[in-house]
């Protein structure tokens, strides 16, 4: 894709092209991060949220809980046990 180039409002807000949004699949209410690089650009990455209901968040907080015991020596790790009963 060529560039394109927007305009800064005084509010200080820019457009983002429809063809730049159709091509990342952005839509109104997304949210954006914006990145500053060392060489003053500007990037910008699409954030996607997940709903704390969700099956994956629940499933990504019980990995990272899990996680957390075995580095501070709480539970065992699966090949010790295995180990252990000769598995």
């Amino acid at each position: 894709m060529k560039t394109q180039e927007v305009k800064l409002t005084r509010q200080h807000q820019i457009t983002i092209p429809k063809q730049v949004c159709d091509a990342l699949k952005l839509k109104g209410g997304d949210r954006l991060e914006i990145i500053i690089t060392a060489d003053h650009r500007l990037l910008l990455k699409p954030k996607k949220l997940i709903d704390a209901d969700d099956p994956a968040y629940r499933l990504g907080q019980e990995i990272l809980d899990a996680d957390g015991q075995i580095q501070r020596g709480e539970v065992v790790p699966w090949d010790a046990v295995k180990r252990q009963h000769g598995l």
